[in-house]
């Protein structure tokens, strides 16, 4: 499930939760949603829901009004009022998007439910039982979405778990439009031929966990099938932050010469700082990640070896000579993102510390092991 958290402030706890309840949670302000939304063409930006707190500080004007309510009740005007093309990349329109208002119980009886298009609901102690009711609307927006895919001519079947979406639409048939999807605006890429996760159950979740760890636990898998994998379930290289995996991005410097990572993690929210961004290869799980002697363990060739070749990306991003090229591949002149590689499985428990000494003496490269990502996947269905 993935929410954007909007307000004057970020409710830091109800962020906390949601994250720890294994949703992806980006907070944009206020002033900044509408434009972001508007600007989803070029950033990737797509979310299930919209949760907004006013907060329990909140006081009467002079006019007898909340302000903060009154400010969120703006902004859902102005969403709803958003045109048909104002749509994220599946074609999923911004204005029938769910919209969630948390308001303390002093305002419960002020008729907030019925003056604005959201949904509200009260504050619950801790915010616990408000991310399950988020679920359960966000829950919602999806069956209805689903039924009106159905009805307007894409294949939809629910398969291992998985709500699935085939794109059956011939390209004048693309111009449907329904209550919450405008097919002008679907924009995503190579979709003939092939289905889409719009949902997933327990099952689901459990059925692609079996074929990830079907993958890694192969001894013929290759860096291919991991890509091929990782580009149908970007969600595996993404649990944390609404990002956007850009496969197979080609950098080509003023010599002719490519490089061509295995993923580039592009944010969708402040992609502006470089830090954000995070250029990832992949490697092979059976490779080993330390070697020397008891005590005194290190990385081992492969790992030093991947280590050496993301090093590459980043003198090439560092070069002003590419500068141009950067800048208009990736609509921003990254200079300075973070690196990465998947690589290897978890040592025993006994060589753990050996690993992190290892990372702190190389710590410009991050090294993620396929075990780390099987597990983040594994605790959405603990």
């Amino acid at each position: 499930m993935n929410i954007i958290v909007t307000g004057n402030r970020e409710p830091s706890i109800l962020s906390e939760i949601l994250r720890k309840r294994n949703c992806i949670v980006e907070y944009i302000s206020l002033e900044k949603l509408i434009p972001h939304l508007t600007d989803c063409r070029r950033t990737g930006l797509s979310a299930d829901g919209i949760v907004s707190v006013v907060h329990p500080d909140s006081i009467r004007d002079d006019a007898g009004q909340y302000n903060r309510v009154s400010s969120v009740a703006r902004l859902v005007t102005e969403l709803r009022a958003l045109e048909p093309s104002v749509a994220m990349m599946d074609g999923r329109k911004w204005a029938a998007i769910p919209f969630i208002i948390l308001v303390s119980s002093v305002f419960s009886n002020d008729g907030i439910r019925e003056s604005i298009d959201a949904t509200v609901l009260t504050v619950s102690e801790d915010y616990v039982q408000n991310v399950e009711q988020i679920r359960d609307v966000v829950s919602q927006y999806k069956r209805r979405l689903l039924d009106e895919l159905d009805n307007l001519g894409l294949l939809v079947v629910y398969q291992n778990g998985r709500f699935r979406v085939g794109p059956a639409l011939t390209p004048n048939q693309r111009k449907v439009e329904g209550e919450f999807y405008y097919g002008p605006a679907d924009a995503r890429e190579g979709v003939r031929g092939k289905y889409f996760t719009v949902d997933r159950d327990a099952f689901g979740i459990q059925y692609e966990i079996e074929q990830f760890e079907a993958l890694v636990n192969s001894p013929n898998v290759g860096e291919l099938d991991l890509q091929k994998f990782f580009e149908q379930n970007p969600h595996f290289l993404i649990a944390a932050r609404l990002m956007q995996a850009l496969p197979h991005v080609p950098l080509v410097d003023p010599n002719g010469k490519v490089l061509i990572p295995d993923f580039v993690l592009k944010p969708i929210v402040a992609f502006q700082r470089d830090y954000n961004w995070e250029i990832l290869d992949l490697k092979l799980p059976q490779a080993k990640l330390l070697a020397g002697p008891a005590n005194h363990k290190r990385f081992s060739q492969d790992v030093m070896k991947a280590i050496n070749q993301v090093r590459d990306y980043k003198d090439h991003f560092e070069n002003p000579l590419n500068a141009s090229k950067i800048t208009n591949l990736l609509g921003h002149a990254l200079r300075h993102p973070r690196l990465a590689v998947l690589i290897g499985r978890m040592p025993p428990s006994g060589e753990v510390e050996a690993l992190e000494h290892a990372q702190a003496r190389e710590p410009e490269v991050r090294i993620v092991t396929y075990d780390e990502i099987l597990e983040t996947q594994k605790r959405l269905i603990a």
